[in-house]
């Protein structure tokens, strides 16, 4: 679906990523998604393909490496009851019941350099054969070959991106076929379903989104009503029925933050834009609260370095500014990876420091001209009055 509604061209007269239009109101017949629902009046936004993917409820799968795996063994009677009276005795008595016989161990390959890729084709193909040859040495393989198979319960594989976040993953088949999967792609880039694109409470997984199909005219409509005096939004399909509801309003806030952020902060936006064109690799992106990162131990951002000479605030008010920036900060964390001729991997981190205007009310009678020029550079949403007082970019290797 393509955006009908007037002034849509604003989300790409400076770039193509966007995220969420300002709602506006308008008329919607609710009883073709529940005929309980009483109102036709909503306010309708439009959001993007990446918003209705971190929005979307709905498993996803992403591309990790196979690095160990969890082995859980049967338990005895005797074991099982050794761990119940071991659970009630206080600790000095603990040491005289023996300990149960340990009910899974967690076993994780050697560091291996296997999931450099190079750009050269040829140079990559031979030096992943090289890796494969040498593959069925690694420990882990010969731990799994000396199991007793009538021992074991389950295998449980274990996957890590570039950036160290862990996943499971369920094997299929009996011990002998999960044992033999953990030989074939120890060290190899395998497929993890996770239950949705927001993993945790304001955490979203990247890397199942298509970036390379990325497009800036699509877009999907996002209705947002009231029922028994609560905010409720889903997502309507082109064909005006239900495609999936959102029952966390967080989630719309986190979107109208991020529109915030790509408009305002160039490196941020850059960073997104590395993905769509290819030069890049997103991991993951993170929205949290309560920063609290101290200017006066940290570098003071630009922002308020030319608010202070233009103004000349002097030190007493500086450091009733100070003390206003540390309340009220939220941070948009981006991580990816940039695509390299060499096929080293570093890890970037690009951060938008949000801060809420309201932390600066106690400065507003004292230096009204800085507050004034600071309310101007806000945007209003759902999600509060914000600007952006810093943009942080950093990197770690592999």
């Amino acid at each position: 679906m393509e955006m009908t509604f007037e002034k849509s061209q604003q989300f790409l007269r400076n770039n193509d990523i966007w995220i969420i239009s300002k709602g506006r109101p308008a008329k919607f017949d609710l009883s073709a998604i529940d005929n309980e629902i009483q109102t036709n009046f909503v306010t309708e936004y439009w959001i993007s393909d990446l918003a209705r993917y971190l929005l979307n409820p709905n498993p996803i799968e992403v591309r990790k490496i196979l690095v160990g795996c969890d082995i859980y063994y049967k338990q005895e009677f005797s074991d099982k009851a050794r761990n119940r009276i071991r659970s009630i005795l206080s600790g000095r008595f603990k040491p005289l019941i023996k300990e149960a016989t340990k009910s899974s161990i967690t076993l994780m390959a050697s560091r291996d350099k296997g999931g450099v890729t190079l750009k050269d084709s040829d140079l990559n193909a031979h030096v992943q054969r090289i890796h494969a040859s040498l593959r069925a040495y690694d420990p882990l393989i010969k731990q799994l070959n000396r199991l007793d198979r009538t021992k074991l319960t389950n295998i449980v594989g274990i996957c890590e991106d570039i950036g160290g976040n862990r996943s499971l993953l369920n094997l299929k088949g009996d011990i002998e076929e999960k044992i033999n999967y953990m030989g074939n792609f120890l060290q190899k880039d395998v497929g993890v379903i996770l239950e949705r694109a927001n993993v945790s409470q304001g955490l979203f997984e990247m890397s199942g989104f298509d970036f390379n199909s990325y497009n800036a005219k699509n877009s999907h409509r996002l209705i947002k009503f009231f029922a028994e005096g609560r905010p409720r939004y889903c997502v309507i399909n082109v064909d005006g029925n239900l495609e999936f509801w959102i029952n966390d309003a967080n989630l719309i806030n986190h979107m109208h933050l991020l529109e915030h952020s790509i408009k305002v902060n160039p490196k941020f936006n850059n960073s997104l834009s590395l993905c769509t064109q290819g030069n890049a690799r997103p991991l993951r992106l993170l929205f949290k609260d309560q920063l609290e990162i101290d200017y006066t131990k940290s570098p003071l951002p630009s922002l308020y370095k030319d608010i202070f000479t233009a103004y000349h605030i002097g030190e007493t008010e500086k450091d009733a500014v100070m003390k206003s920036l540390k309340n009220s900060q939220l941070g948009i964390l981006f991580n990816y990876v940039p695509t390299s001729n060499s096929g080293a991997k570093k890890l970037f981190t690009n951060v938008s420091v949000l801060h809420d205007v309201r932390a600066l009310d106690p400065i507003k009678e004292r230096l009204p001209e800085l507050y004034s020029m600071i309310n101007k550079m806000a945007m209003v949403s759902e999600a509060g009055k914000y600007y952006l007082l810093d943009s942080i970019k950093g990197y770690s290797n592999e």
